[in-house]
């Protein structure tokens, strides 16, 4: 498991709280912990809804196998 997932990076470089993405995306603010540390399958639904969310600056594969995205660089928006 990488040590700063995509979705971790992105978020982190737009500003936003882990509660803020969370509530938008309607999980809990553990789920999406989770998801960022790499310790948490994302249902279809919810890593769907973080690519709407963050404008497609990431994607479902980024989401899903973030291990795949060890130098994963946020792009200048």
């Amino acid at each position: 498991m990488p040590a700063e997932t995509p979705l971790k990076k992105l978020r982190e470089a737009r500003g936003f709280t882990q509660a803020e993405v969370a509530e938008a995306v309607d999980i809990d603010q553990g789920t999406l912990c989770k998801l960022e540390a790499g310790l948490h399958m994302p249902r279809k639904e919810t890593a769907l809804a973080l690519v709407k969310y963050f404008g497609s600056a990431i994607s479902l594969e980024q989401i899903i196998c973030p291990e795949k995205f060890e130098d994963y660089e946020v792009a200048e928006k």
